[in-house]
Parts: C-alpha cells; sequence; structure tokens
C-alpha cells in the first residue's frame, strides 16, 4: 500500500514539475532569447499591415477561425489550463476613416469607450494609454467568466489595442482555466503578466514609413475615400446628378415638350427629391446632410420651367 502510495506521489510531483517547468520556460523566454517572430505580411487577413511580435518558441501557431483573427499562439497544460495570444486586425466603420489615427484613438481608447467593447460578462481591472511603436494606443486588462457546453471558464486578458492606418489592432493575451481554479487561474495571470508586457514591446509597425502610406495619411483624399478617391468621387457625382436629372430632362424635353407651370415643377421636383432620397439610402451612401440632392432639385425645376419667359414675353 505505502509503495503504491509512493507511486502516486511521485506522478503527481513529476506532473506539477512538468507544468512549474513550461511556465518558467515560457515567462522566461524573452530574457534567455526564446522567442519567434511572427509576422503578418501578405496575410489574407491582415488588411494590408504588416506587423511582428514575437512570442515563446514553445506556444504553438494556429490560424484563428474567425474573420478577424490573423493567429493565434497556445500553451495548454496538464490541468486545463491554458495560456494564448490573438492577433485582431479588424476595418474601421467608412464614417471616421476621415479622421487621423491620432484622432481616432485620442476617442477611442479612453476608459469609457474601451468598457464598451469588452463582452458584457467582463470587469475591466485596469486601464492606461500608451504608444505601441509610436502610434497612440492602449493597454487593458479585464476579467469574465464564459459557458462552453455547461462548462464555466474563467479568464484573465491582458489587451494591447491601437489605430494604424485605419484599422484596429488588437494583441490579446490570455490566461483561462475551470472557473473553479480560479484562485489558480488568477496567480497564474499575475505570474504571466510580465511576459504578455514583452510581447507588447516586441511590436514592430514595418511599413509605418513607407512613403506610399504616409503620402495617404497626408492626402486629405485618400483620407476621406481611400487609395482611389478621386475614382470614387467622379462616380458618386455621376451617378448622384444622372438620376437626379435624367426623369426632369425627359419629362421636359421628351414627353411634354415645354416649360411646366410653376405649381407643377414644385409638385415633380418634390416627388423626385423624396425618390432619390430613398434610393441612395438604400444604396448605402453615407452623407447625413444629403446636400447634393438640394443642388439636383434646383437644375430639376430650373429645366422643368426652361422657357417660360419666352411664352410669357409672347403672350403678353
Amino acid at each position: 500500500m505505502r509503495t503504491l502510495f509512493k507511486k502516486y506521489l511521485w506522478l503527481v510531483f513529476l506532473l506539477f514539475s512538468c507544468f512549474a517547468y513550461a511556465e518558467a520556460q515560457d515567462i522566461d523566454a524573452f530574457k534567455l532569447k526564446e522567442t519567434q517572430k511572427f509576422s503578418t505580411n501578405n496575410h489574407p487577413k491582415a488588411k494590408g499591415i504588416n506587423i511582428t511580435i514575437e512570442h515563446p518558441k514553445t506556444w504553438k501557431a494556429k490560424e484563428g477561425e474567425r474573420p478577424n483573427i490573423v493567429q493565434k499562439f497556445s500553451q495548454v497544460f496538464d490541468d486545463g489550463s491554458s495560456v494564448m495570444c490573438l492577433i485582431l486586425i479588424k476595418e474601421l466603420p467608412s464614417e471616421v476613416k476621415m479622421f487621423t489615427d491620432e484622432e481616432l484613438a485620442k476617442e477611442m481608447f479612453t476608459e469609457e469607450v474601451m468598457k464598451s467593447m469588452f463582452p458584457g460578462n467582463s470587469k475591466l481591472l485596469e486601464h492606461q494609454k500608451t504608444e505601441y511603436d509610436g502610434q497612440s494606443g492602449a493597454i487593458s486588462s479585464f476579467v469574465m467568466v464564459q459557458e462552453r457546453n455547461g462548462i464555466q471558464i474563467y479568464s484573465y486578458v491582458l489587451q494591447h489595442v491601437f489605430v494604424y492606418s485605419k484599422k484596429m489592432v488588437s494583441i490579446q493575451c490570455t490566461v483561462g482555466g475551470l472557473s473553479s481554479n480560479n484562485d489558480k487561474i488568477e496567480n497564474l495571470y499575475k505570474s504571466y503578466v510580465p511576459l504578455f508586457i514583452q510581447i507588447g514591446n516586441s511590436i514592430v509597425l514595418h511599413d509605418k514609413w513607407n512613403k506610399n502610406t504616409v503620402s495617404e495619411e497626408s492626402s486629405a483624399m485618400g483620407i476621406a475615400f481611400g487609395e482611389y478617391g478621386w475614382i470614387s468621387l467622379i462616380i458618386s457625382a455621376l451617378l448622384t446628378w444622372g438620376v437626379g436629372l435624367l426623369p426632369p430632362i425627359l419629362i421636359r424635353f421628351i414627353f411634354v415638350r415645354k416649360p411646366l407651370s410653376k405649381k407643377v415643377a414644385i409638385i415633380l421636383v418634390s416627388i423626385f427629391w423624396f425618390l432619390n432620397l430613398g434610393f441612395f439610402i438604400a444604396i448605402g451612401s453615407q452623407s447625413k446632410s444629403h446636400t447634393a440632392l438640394f443642388l439636383v432639385a434646383l437644375a430639376s425645376y430650373y429645366i422643368l420651367r426652361k422657357g417660360h419667359k419666352n411664352i410669357e414675353n409672347k403672350n403678353s
């Protein structure tokens, strides 16, 4: 019986030693230069951004299943707990692309906004603004509970986030495990925080000072409309004026072939304005004031009334 008990104790000690050794090896990876670099260059999910980060060599790399997750690295321990790092790159809405990265970072990385970005079942632990390779960003930590297949998972997350080239880049470093091991998961997270900080410090933006990137950032047209701003602007103008002016031109010169009365012209212009407004909203127009439609309505009125002065002079 004693022999069996000794073997059991030896097995427990061996498992704990392997776990402790793997943890220590991860944490000392940067100190011992046992790291590996990962680059997002030419990755289909990177959305044109080329950044690199370093991670411990012992972590297994795997591409993320979801559209915005470029890559994930993980280390799973024998007790089921795990350490993971995700690289997420997400497009920002087109409405905010007219602002610079610095302006976006100033508005986005406040504590209140960051809280709204976290899952509803999470609690913010710490938050502060910082920089990553010269780009304004923030570092935040939070804890959350998730349920998967009836099992509650407790996770501590340290997130590096910044805006670059109108994209939001996030490096999420997580320690997770069963909620029944909450104290152990918390202690494990605290031991990994220095490593997570070093991962954030290893971020390099390789094309940050590229001339093409800088010129696009400084170009008002590039900021507002993207790489092909002039083409987008011309197509938008042709579509707005073409769709808006075609009906009054057809009515005035093809169907009626004479000037319309002021009352009829105003009624038709009003109808056309509402129809155009509905059409452009339906195709996803980002304009809030729709100023161009008012100009189109004014031009439509003059087209419908064109020649009325000649007729009035002739009658008089």
